[in-house]
């Protein structure tokens, strides 16, 4: 007869932690998903150019809206979420070029490469995060364009590539 109390507590208790194991589960990608949007929303809006990894956030100091007003001779921080599907990227080379009526110009980045010695690259609650400096050469010239951003694995492979529609200034 004890056995039998015994056989049923012990289901009952399975039970309760499958229950739970379940719950929690699905309230964590809940919470996931609606702090991913809660970024989008938040997120500078972008043209995503052939990434392989989602991007989900994109930050440029002193732009609110688009196309981002930058002034010859500044230096401007880029931060960058994204959900680099659990492979643990470590290192990033920076490939970013002003555009201007097709004419592709190099732009300056620091710190290039982004690797553990910067403490540029870190991990964020949804996959990783990246910031650099971008300086907004005074031989640019004062005109609307955009900005395009590829960042690239130790392989040379493409990871993240977005444009931004920018507009120098004086």
């Amino acid at each position: 007869m004890r056995g039998a109390y015994m056989d049923y507590y012990l289901k009952i208790f399975l039970v309760i932690c499958a229950v739970h194991q379940i719950t929690s589960g699905v309230i964590k990608s809940t919470t996931d998903a609606a702090y991913k949007k809660y970024l989008s929303l938040r997120s500078l809006p972008f043209e995503d150019c052939g990434s392989l990894y989602q991007v989900s956030y994109l930050d440029i100091e002193s732009c609110t809206t688009l196309p981002c007003s930058m002034a010859r001779n500044a230096t401007i921080k880029v931060t960058v979420r994204f959900d680099d599907n659990g492979n643990g990227v470590s290192f990033l080379k920076h490939e970013v070029r002003w555009v201007f009526n097709y004419i592709k110009t190099q732009a300056a980045i620091t710190p290039d490469p982004c690797d553990g010695d910067h403490g540029c690259i870190m991990s964020a609650t949804d996959g990783k995060a990246y910031w650099a400096n971008v300086f907004v050469n005074n031989t640019l010239p004062v005109m609307k364009g955009s900005m395009l951003w590829e960042s690239k694995d130790a392989n040379d492979q493409n990871l993240i590539c977005f444009q931004v529609p920018v507009v120098i200034t004086v």
